[in-house]
């Protein structure tokens, strides 16, 4: 078994990597944790949900603000481990007290987003369903934040090569994603309409535009989707109410399928994942993931296929 408090300084040095302060709280807070573990199994979990809840509460009298920092801790610790296809349990994101409440994601199928495309043409003008046709697209096949497209100007594209450079991203970091050919396509044709074209297609200018020529605002794009999703009557599912963000967790448990289902190595898929994604924490990726059975189903049937040849 791999000795976890290497996998903490891994775990640290990842981090450092992808741009945070190096945290020596952290390394100390992880390192206690460790130490409270008993001698695991040799084909058992590195560590459990249970050991997890139990050490986080334990100091008698803490806050809950501490409790939950404890616990965060371990889970973003554990999903790094999970997300590297090691054996262990990651403490769900509503436990403990204080803890974190994140909205359970929608994960669409792709008729789901077809159906969406075709409540656009049916609710919106012809340049308005355009451009929401277009955004759902692009937040469909490039796992990009909503945000991220709408700022997105026409010289951010390279359609001729299927480059999209995200200038303004979160956290003030620029990266790349690319564009298959038929994505291409779809945006190009979009320029050109008539009625958007006449709006101005200099690199400078919106990608996707109001009918005035300027940007589309993010509440106007929110509030057309969820008339898109009404109106094509995508049901919710397990709590999980469908928002422009879930085809971002879409995406990830779409590329991460892929991997294990082609053999590829899945901790160097979520690596390069939570890059594409633009996150600074690989705990973050693997939170797109943990509502996705169909993951956790093939992640399992590796582990009991055993090591790869």
């Amino acid at each position: 078994m791999s000795d976890l408090h290497s996998l903490v300084e891994e775990y640290l040095a990842f981090r450092t990597a992808r741009g945070f302060q190096p945290n020596h709280k952290l390394a100390r807070v992880l390192n206690q944790f460790l130490a409270s573990l008993p001698a695991s199994a040799k084909d058992g979990p590195l560590f459990t949900n249970r050991q997890a809840l139990t050490w986080a509460h334990a100091p008698a009298g803490g806050s809950p603000a501490w409790w939950s920092y404890r616990l965060s801790a371990v889970r973003q610790f554990a999903a790094y481990l999970a997300g590297s296809g090691l054996p262990v349990e990651v403490p769900a994101v509503r436990q403990g007290a204080g803890g974190t409440r994140c909205a359970t994601p929608y994960l669409y199928a792709d008729a789901d987003v077809r159906a969406l495309m075709r409540a656009a043409e049916e609710l919106f003008t012809p340049l308005r369903a355009a451009t929401m046709a277009v955004l759902t697209g692009l937040l469909t096949v490039t796992g990009m934040r909503i945000g991220e497209v709408l700022r997105l100007t026409v010289g951010d594209l390279d359609l001729d090569d299927g480059i999209v450079v995200i200038a303004r991203a979160k956290f003030g970091r620029q990266r790349i994603v690319l564009l298959d050919a038929t994505s291409c396509r779809a945006v190009r044709g979009y320029l050109l309409r008539p009625d958007r074209h006449r709006l101005g297609v200099a690199p400078e200018r919106p990608l996707l535009t109001t009918g005035k020529g300027t940007s589309v605002p993010e509440n106007n794009a929110r509030g057309a989707f969820h008339r898109m999703t009404q109106h094509a009557g995508l049901p919710v599912r397990a709590g999980a109410r469908p928002r422009p963000h879930d085809l971002r967790h879409s995406f990830a448990t779409r590329a991460m399928i892929e991997a294990y289902s082609s053999g590829r190595n899945p901790a160097r898929t979520l690596t390069l994942l939570s890059a594409w994604l633009g996150h600074s924490n690989p705990a973050d990726t693997y939170w797109y993931l943990q509502a996705a059975p169909e993951v956790a189903a093939i992640a399992v049937g590796r582990l009991e296929e055993g090591p790869q040849s």
